[in-house]
């Protein structure tokens, strides 16, 4: 076997090998329950028939914090149309510094702290942040993204769900 035959072998297997690692087996949303930071009881299984979009972050996450005013254009943009948007605090944070986060940024969708990690264990053992999740209204996850969102594509999945930006 020549050695460009070998190296594209390996590279398949490579590429199949990272992918079976990055995907936790997770197509569906948890069903489980939670309370948001003011301590409401609150189910995923609550928000079926409607867009979610689960993001995981830190009140000590720069590149979170960086994407704050995208949140905040996309619940202003497609809330009132069904999207719901649900910030998974980790573990590692307070609800004091979270509420505060909130507070100063004016944060108007759903906050949970995840004070035990199994919103994160639920969603893969989530450990980055930000890392987010986009569930189609038939609870099937349809995006798993870490690190900062990517804008375009986001409103592209999100109109394909019938969502229009207004």
């Amino acid at each position: 076997m020549n050695r460009h035959a070998l190296f594209a072998i390996t590279l398949v297997v490579g590429l199949f090998a990272i992918n079976w690692f990055n995907h936790n087996g997770q197509d569906t949303m948890p069903t489980m329950s939670f309370n948001d930071i003011d301590h409401k009881p609150l189910s995923f299984d609550q928000f079926k028939g409607k867009p979610v979009l689960v993001t995981f972050w830190a009140t000590d996450c720069p590149g979170c914090i960086a994407e704050i005013p995208e949140l905040l254009q996309l619940h202003e943009t497609y809330a009132k149309q069904g999207l719901t948007m649900i910030a998974v605090a980790l573990a590692h944070d307070t609800p004091k510094h979270i509420k505060a986060m909130r507070s100063e940024r004016k944060l108007p969708y759903i906050i949970t702290w995840d004070k035990d990690s199994t919103i994160a264990q639920a969603f893969g053992n989530v450990r980055v942040t930000p890392t987010h999740f986009l569930i189609d209204p038939s609870g099937e996850i349809v995006m798993r993204k870490i690190g900062g969102l990517n804008p375009v594509r986001l409103h592209a999945m999100l109109h394909n769900m019938g969502l229009e930006e207004s």
